[in-house]
C-alpha cells in the first residue's frame, strides 16, 4: 500500500516541480527532478521518471523537451499565458475598490499560476506607485454576500460609511440600517457599486461597496427588478454615479479633445459638424457637478452651445466658484 501511495505522490511531485520551475523557455533537468523527488522520499530512478512523464502526457498535461543540453523538461499546459496573467494583475492592482492587502493576496495567487521565473518578471514589470486603495479588506466577502442575495432573491442590509477629515469613517444617518433589493454589481470609474431598490427612498440607487459595512442577507424577498430597467443606460445617464436630470446637448470641442470625448461618451457619439479647429458633439448626460467638472478641466477648449438652460447652469456654477474664491481672498 505504501508503494502505491508513494507512486501517486511521485506523479504529483513531478507535476509540482514542472509547474513551479518550468515554462515555455526554461525547463528542469532530469537531475533536478531526481533531487526534488529524493528530498520528498519518492523513488528517483531514471527509467521510472521517464515512465511517469509519459503517463502525465497521456493524461493531457503537455510535458515536452526543450531541445537543449542537458535535456530540460517543460510543461506547456497552463490555464493562462503570461500576457493574460499580466492583464489580470494590472486590473487588480489598479482597482481602487480592492484593498492593498487583498491586492497582494490575489496577485500572489495569480503569480502561482506561472513559473517562479516568470512570476519574478511580473513583479518587476508591474508597478502602480501611489495608487489610492480602499481601506476596506472585506470587499470580496461583501460582493459574495450580494451575489448570494441576488441568486436567492432576497434583500441585503448594511451600514453605509462616509470619510471624516481625520480620514477615519463614520456610519451615515447615525448608524441606521440601509435595506436594499440588489439587482446588479457595477464597476465604474475604478469603483465597485451595488445597484438596487433602496426602500427608504423608494427608488433605485447606487452604493459604493467599499463604503458598506456589516453587509448581511435578510430573509425578506427582494423587490422584483422592473422589466423596463436598463442597467447599462442607467449607468451612462448617471454619469459618475451622481443623480441629476438627464439632458441632451450640443457641445463644441477643439479637435484635440476627440479622444476624451469618445472615451467618455462612446464611439457611437454623434458628431454634428467639424472643421480644422473644432467639432460639435451631440451628447446626453446627467447634469451634475461631476459632469460640469469634467467639462471644466478642458478650460476654453470646450463650449456648450445648446440648450440655453444648460449654458446658464454651467455659468452659474463657475460664477459661484469665483465668488467663493473672491470671498476667501479678502
Amino acid at each position: 500500500m505504501a508503494g502505491v501511495e508513494n507512486s501517486r505522490a511521485k506523479l504529483f511531485y513531478i507535476l509540482q516541480i514542472l509547474y513551479r520551475k518550468s515554462d515555455n523557455e526554461r525547463g528542469v533537468t532530469l537531475k533536478e527532478i531526481q533531487d526534488y523527488l529524493s528530498v520528498r522520499g519518492a523513488s528517483a530512478e531514471r527509467k521510472s521518471i521517464y515512465r511517469d512523464i509519459h503517463i502525465l502526457n497521456e493524461c493531457g498535461y503537455g510535458i515536452f523537451k526543450n531541445g537543449i543540453k542537458p535535456v530540460e523538461y517543460c510543461v506547456s499546459d497552463r490555464q493562462f499565458d503570461i500576457a493574460e496573467l499580466r492583464l489580470l494583475v494590472d486590473a487588480i492592482q489598479s482597482a481602487r475598490f480592492i484593498s492593498e492587502s487583498t491586492t497582494n493576496t490575489l496577485t500572489a495567487k495569480l503569480e502561482s499560476l506561472t513559473s517562479e521565473r516568470l512570476a519574478k518578471m511580473m513583479q518587476r514589470q508591474i508597478l502602480f506607485h501611489g495608487r489610492p486603495k480602499t481601506g476596506n479588506d472585506d470587499v470580496s466577502e461583501i460582493t459574495a454576500t450580494i451575489q448570494d442575495a441576488m441568486n436567492e432573491g432576497v434583500r441585503i442590509q448594511f451600514k453605509y460609511h462616509d470619510y471624516l477629515p481625520s480620514k477615519s469613517t463614520q456610519a451615515r444617518r447615525d448608524g441606521s440600517i440601509y435595506r436594499v433589493s440588489p439587482y446588479a454589481l457595477v464597476w465604474n470609474d475604478d469603483y465597485y457599486y451595488v445597484l438596487g431598490y433602496y426602500e427608504r427612498r423608494e427608488k433605485i440607487s447606487f452604493f459604493r461597496i467599499d463604503r458598506m459595512r456589516k453587509v448581511e442577507k435578510t430573509e425578506i424577498p427582494a423587490m422584483p427588478k422592473p422589466k423596463s430597467l436598463n442597467i447599462s443606460t442607467l449607468v451612462e445617464e448617471s454619469f459618475g454615479m451622481y443623480s441629476g436630470n438627464n439632458e441632451s446637448m450640443d457641445i463644441a470641442f477643439t479637435r484635440d479633445l476627440i479622444n476624451p470625448v469618445i472615451d467618455r461618451f462612446g464611439d457611437k457619439t454623434r458628431i454634428m459638424s467639424s472643421n480644422d479647429t473644432h467639432f460639435v458633439a451631440h451628447v446626453s448626460a446627467s447634469l451634475s457637478p461631476v459632469f460640469f467638472s469634467w467639462l471644466f478641466q478642458f478650460g476654453d477648449k470646450v463650449r456648450i452651445i445648446r440648450p440655453a438652460s444648460v449654458v446658464n447652469q454651467y455659468k452659474e456654477m463657475i460664477e459661484s466658484v469665483l465668488k467663493t474664491m473672491t470671498e476667501d481672498n479678502r
